[in-house]
């Protein structure tokens, strides 16, 4: 379960985020467990004494971001995810998201979607700077970089599933692979992600 001494780290979180973020993970956890998984979660939240109601987050909302991490570490404890499953439920989360269909629905080649990767990281959060360091379509990765992002661990996994899937989205005939290379919890001084497809 969360600490006392985590959960004041995580409440003293400086940003905010979308409030589609969350709504995904509300997305997600009906979809594996129903709206009794989901009213699980809202309980966890009310002991911690930090009340949320998925249904009044609005997608276009700023919330703050101490909010997105605290959503996934709820889930995770209440459903006892392991770091694989949070990158399952990254890699399901595009598939809900209203802000993703409209990006992608617009972007489909991988330079393109690399040249607009660091306005894509601004329509979700308002700290942190995402780029695309190096593409290669032809020898098929990109390297994504995201700096000043230091927020928590389990972000981390769920981005790996996050990311991958933003890219299946342009490669959809392709298997796309991803695996996260630098790590700023790691002593790394950004977090990197090598995305691949053949």
């Amino acid at each position: 379960m969360i600490t006392r001494a985590e959960f004041q780290d995580i409440i003293k979180l400086e940003g905010q985020a979308r409030g589609s973020t969350l709504n995904t993970d509300a997305a997600y956890v009906e979809s594996q467990e129903g709206k009794e998984g989901l009213h699980k979660v809202e309980a966890a939240f009310r002991q911690l004494g930090y009340p949320v109601e998925y249904k009044h987050i609005k997608d276009m909302g700023w919330y703050p971001i101490c909010l997105r991490v605290l959503s996934l570490r709820v889930i995770q404890d209440v459903f006892g995810l392991k770091p694989m499953d949070l990158r399952t439920m990254g890699d399901t989360a595009p598939k809900f998201s209203f802000l993703v269909k409209v990006f992608m629905k617009f972007t489909g080649v991988s330079e393109l979607a690399a040249r607009r990767v660091p306005g894509y990281w601004r329509m979700h959060y308002s700290v942190g700077d995402m780029c695309a360091s190096e593409v290669n379509g032809q020898a098929g990765y990109v390297i994504v970089q995201l700096t000043d992002f230091k927020t928590h661990q389990i972000l981390c996994r769920y981005f790996e599933g996050y990311f991958r899937r933003l890219l299946q989205f342009s490669f959809v005939d392709q298997d796309v692979e991803i695996r996260e290379t630098k790590c700023m919890f790691k002593g790394d001084p950004h977090h990197e992600y090598r995305i691949t497809w053949k």
